[in-house]
């Protein structure tokens, strides 16, 4: 299993998560985990019980589907404009700014 830097602090610290075994491991950004070096550290840590957030349960690669094998079945999901109605997230307000392209030429 090869992720990250393989530098001798970076591999004892694999070794050292590796070894113990977690009640809870809490993921964030939970879309990323089906990548193969995702994959493979989540595999090889040892956990009771995996948490896996985010706000973005996409992928261009279609293998979302496989973090309910990896992690678990989704267990609750929230509309971002309900959470903005309910005042948890703030509006968003878009606005176009244009701004003329001055070649380095130009300046003085």
């Amino acid at each position: 299993m090869m992720y990250g830097t393989n530098s001798a602090d970076s591999k004892e610290i694999r070794k050292q998560l590796q070894s113990l075994e977690w009640g809870l491991a809490i993921l964030d950004e939970v879309h990323v985990v089906p990548a193969n070096t995702f994959k493979e550290a989540i595999n090889a840590i040892k956990a009771h019980c995996k948490l896996g957030l985010t706000a973005t349960l996409l992928r261009e690669d279609n293998k979302i589907d496989n973090l309910e094998y990896l992690i678990g079945p989704k267990l609750y999901e929230e509309s971002w404009k309900d959470l903005v109605d309910e005042g948890f997230l703030a509006r968003v307000l878009c606005a176009e700014v244009i701004n003329p392209f001055i070649h380095l030429s130009q300046l003085k």
